[in-house]
C-alpha cells in the first residue's frame, strides 16, 4: 500500500486533510476531496451532515456480483529466520482530555481512502490503486467502521464494465473510483483522501514515528518488513514496508488490508495520545503542509479534524470485505461472497458492523466494552484498537462529559509464542 499509512481513514481529512495546499509540489502526498456525485456535504458549521442524500434509498448492490459459498482462508506458516527487528516499541498512552470549539457533526460520515501505485514522477490519479478502505463514521455514537475491499475484487466500474476495482483510479480518477465503491456498497462516499508515495514516509518521520503492534512475525524480502512479535516504533519506511506486506501474511492481500487498517487506527490513537485541544491538532494538521492538495475549502477542515480527534479506535472495527480468489480470463481476480453483500447492508443505517451501542456517550464513571466481532462469514476480519483512556470532550452547548472504558483484551494483547 503506497499511502494510508498515517492517513488514518477516519480521520482522512485531519490528518492527511488538514494540511493545506501544496503549492508549486508537483506530486503531493496525498489529495483531499469531495467526488463528483456520489454524495452532497452541506456549508456551514455541521458540514458533515449530507443535506440531499436519504441513505435508506440507496440502490442496493448488483447481486450477481457476489458468489455463494465461504471466502477463502489461507493457512500459510508464520515466518521465522534471521534479520527479523525486535520488538522496540510501546503500548499508547491513554487518551489525554480533549477540549475543542468545533462543533460536533451529526449525519453519518464515508470517506474513501485508496493508496495509489503510483512510482516517483508518476501521476497519482493515472495508476491503479493499490489499497482501498471506506472509513464509515457515526459521529452521534462515537462508533465506526473501516471497511477494507480487496483490491481485486472484480466489480462494475460505471462505464467500463466489469474489471479490477484497483483500475477504476487509472480510468478516471478518485470521481470513478468513488463511484465504483458506491455502485458496489450501496454505500455513498462524502469525501475522498487518495494517498501516493512521495512524501509518505517523511510524513510519518515528522510526527515521530508511530507505534504498532504486530500480531505475527514478518519477514518479507519483496516488502522490507522483516519486524518481530510486539510493539514496534515504526519509521516512515518501516511503517509503508508493513502495510505492503501481502508474501508472508496468513492471508495475502486480506491480511494486508487488515494490517493496513491496524495502521491507520494506531495513527488514531497516537493523535488522541497527543492532541489535547485546537491548538495540537494544529500541529499536526501542520505537518502535512508541504504533502498535500487539498481539493475542498478549507473551512472545511475544523470540523473533521475534530471529529477525528473525538473518536475512540477502541471503538472502530476493522474489517475486510470477504471473497474468494478465482480468475476471470487470464486475470486473477476476487470474487466477493454474499457474505460482503450482507456486510455493506450491515453498514447502511449506522456505519457500524453488528449494530451500534444504545448511548451516543457514557456518562462519568461508567464503563463500556468494544466487541470485536462482525458478521458471522467467514473471511471477514475485526479488530479492535488500544484503548483504556479517560476523555474529556468540550463543544459549544455541550457540558463536558467524561468517558472510562477498561482494556479491551484481543487483538491488541502482546502476541505469543
Amino acid at each position: 500500500m503506497r499511502g494510508s499509512v498515517v492517513s488514518l481513514a477516519v480521520a482522512a481529512a485531519v490528518a492527511l486533510a488538514g494540511a493545506g495546499c501544496a503549492g508549486s509540489r508537483p506530486a503531493p502526498a496525498a489529495v483531499v476531496g469531495v467526488p463528483e456525485g456520489t454524495s452532497t456535504s452541506t456549508a456551514g458549521p455541521k458540514i458533515l451532515t449530507p443535506s440531499t442524500v436519504d441513505r435508506t434509498k440507496l440502490p442496493p448492490p448488483p447481486a450477481d456480483l457476489f458468489v455463494e459459498g465461504a471466502a477463502d482462508q489461507r493457512t500459510r506458516p508464520e515466518p521465522r529466520g534471521r534479520g527479523m527487528v525486535p520488538a522496540d516499541g510501546t503500548p499508547f498512552a491513554p487518551a489525554i482530555p480533549f477540549t475543542t470549539s468545533e462543533p460536533v457533526p451529526e449525519g453519518l460520515v464515508f470517506i474513501l481512502v485508496a493508496g495509489s501505485d503510483a512510482r516517483p514522477r508518476e501521476e497519482m490519479f493515472a495508476t491503479r490503486a493499490d489499497s482501498i478502505h471506506l472509513a464509515a463514521v457515526n459521529p452521534a455514537t462515537g462508533e465506526g467502521t473501516l471497511l477494507g475491499l480487496p483490491r481485486d475484487a472484480w466489480v462494475e466500474i460505471p462505464g467500463h464494465g466489469r474489471d479490477k476495482i484497483n483500475n477504476a483510479l487509472a480510468l478516471g480518477g478518485p470521481n470513478l473510483l468513488a463511484a465504483t465503491v458506491r455502485r458496489l456498497t450501496g454505500l455513498p462516499v462524502d469525501y475522498y483522501v487518495i494517498t501516493g508515495f512521495p512524501g509518505l514516509t517523511r510524513m510519518v518521520d515528522d510526527l515521530g514515528g508511530v507505534d504498532v503492534l504486530v500480531s505475527r512475525r514478518m519477514n518479507d524480502r519483496m516488502s522490507g518488513a522483516h519486524f518481530e512479535r510486539g510493539w514496534h516504533r515504526m519509521t516512515g519506511a518501516e511503517a509503508l514496508a508493513f502495510s505492503r506486506n501481502r508474501n508472508d501474511v496468513a492471508n495475502g492481500d486480506f491480511s494486508r488490508s487488515e494490517n493496513q487498517g491496524v495502521l491507520m487506527l494506531s495513527a488514531l490513537a497516537k493523535m488522541r495520545s497527543e492532541v489535547a485541544d485546537d491548538a495540537g491538532v494544529a500541529r499536526w494538521v501542520g505537518i502535512f503542509l508541504n504533502y498535500v492538495r487539498l481539493d475542498i475549502p478549507r473551512d472545511r477542515l475544523p470540523n473533521l479534524a475534530a471529529l477525528a480527534r473525538r473518536l475512540d479506535p477502541a471503538r472502530l472495527r476493522n474489517v475486510v470485505a470477504p471473497g474468494r480468489v478465482g480468475t476471470a480470463g487470464s486475470q486473477s481476480v476476487v470474487y466477493l461472497t454474499t457474505a460482503a453483500a450482507r456486510l455493506f447492508e450491515d453498514l447502511r443505517a449506522d456505519a457500524v458492523v453488528g449494530g451500534t451501542s444504545a448511548a451516543p456517550a457514557q456518562a462519568e464513571g461508567e464503563a463500556s466494552t468494544t466487541t470485536t466481532s462482525g458478521p458471522a462469514a467467514s473471511g471477514t476480519t475485526s479488530s479492535t484498537s488500544p484503548s483504556s483512556d479517560s476523555t474529556s470532550t468540550t463543544a459549544p452547548g455541550d457540558e463536558s462529559t467524561t468517558s472510562t472504558r477498561p482494556e479491551v483484551p484481543g487483538f491488541f494483547d502482546e502476541p505469543s509464542d
